[in-house]
């Protein structure tokens, strides 16, 4: 039987500024329902909460198994926006691609993250959570700001680097006027690098990682783009360099438990690495997204990509026990 994919997405639309830049462009989505109907498989693109939930609910129970949701949908404002796509798939049991409802809500949380990673030996900034204008800041200057719920660099801009009290109050207190919660950490001043790992538990692959170049000294809301790549990916990585985020970069995809794929960030700071997130519902645009140009790197194809992360859906699907429930009562 021929199987079908919905690519579930947010596409642009200016009449929901709240979405700032967690939406897919329609020319995205257009390539990405080209390529994976060049490789046999029936696809529908859907965007809308309500039409999502409609056609997933209606596909016969017996017949779910052949159907998968390309999960893009990144909403905004909810902790548990990541989630909402994997948790209802889960529920219907229906494959989906990417992490799970739990890995999407934790990998949205930066600090929680960072907890969590730093208790089994992933190198990370020190950190601190604000959530009032009234925090006091317990890392030393020079440290760095940012909200601790958001992807796509929103609300980072060169003003985020805090040098002193009076800065620290002033951006505290405008950041927490758009978002519920900021993450301070150690400000690092050296180069970032940016690795994919794809795979479910306990089979997992890290791509080799690219030191991200842009412009200003801030991977800013200003540079990140939808329109076109404006940073630059340089894959001249020293090998000691390269194994040690392979390394961690694998042991963080393990504790996690993530499946299908995710995206790293690391930065320098004295020739030592530290993790700076996880982003478990990374881009896959092959005109603005890092993670297809980090597999593109290893010489396969962007096809072969979207075919590889649809397959590890499936496998997920089949072999994972989170799906158990929902397989036992839609018989």
């Amino acid at each position: 039987m021929k199987r079908s994919v919905v690519l579930a997405c947010d596409l642009y639309d200016p009449k929901t500024p709240e979405l700032c830049q967690e939406w897919e462009s329609k020319e995205t989505i257009l390539n990405m329902e080209d390529t994976i109907r060049k490789l046999g498989y029936d696809v529908a693109v859907l965007s809308h909460p309500t039409e999502i939930a409609s056609v997933l609910t209606n596909i016969p129970p017996n017949d779910r198994k052949n159907w998968i949701v390309w999960n893009l949908v990144e909403g905004y404002h909810s902790p548990n926006r990541e989630a909402y796509i994997p948790a209802l798939c889960e529920y219907l049991a229906i494959p989906h691609t990417g992490s799970s409802a739990s890995v999407q809500t934790l990998t949205l949380d930066k600090y929680k993250t960072k907890l969590f990673l730093k208790s089994f030996g992933i190198p990370t900034a020190d950190s601190q959570l604000i959530l009032s204008p009234n925090d006091i800041p317990k890392i030393p200057f020079p440290l760095f700001l940012k909200p601790n719920g958001e992807g796509s660099s929103l609300g980072i801009g060169e003003n985020n680097r805090i040098d002193q009290n009076e800065d620290f109050a002033r951006v505290t207190s405008k950041l927490l006027e758009i978002y519920p919660s900021l993450l301070a950490e150690t400000y690092l001043s050296d180069r970032e690098l940016t690795i994919a790992v794809l795979g479910n538990q306990g089979n997992y692959q890290a791509t080799p990682p690219a030191f991200v170049d842009y412009p200003g000294s801030v991977y800013s809301d200003l540079v990140k783009s939808k329109e076109s790549f404006v940073e630059s990916l340089d894959f001249h990585v020293p090998s000691e360099l390269s194994n040690s985020i392979q390394f961690y970069s694998l042991k963080v995809a393990e504790l996690l438990g993530s499946s299908g794929y995710i995206r790293l960030d690391f930065k320098l700071e004295k020739e030592e690495v530290y993790l700076l997130e996880v982003n478990a519902t990374p881009g896959f645009s092959s005109i603005y997204s890092t993670l297809p140009l980090l597999w593109e790197n290893t010489g396969r194809t962007y096809s072969e990509l979207l075919n590889h992360c649809l397959e590890l859906g499936f496998e997920e699907y089949n072999h994972h026990f989170r799906y158990q429930y929902a397989k036992d009562r839609n018989v």
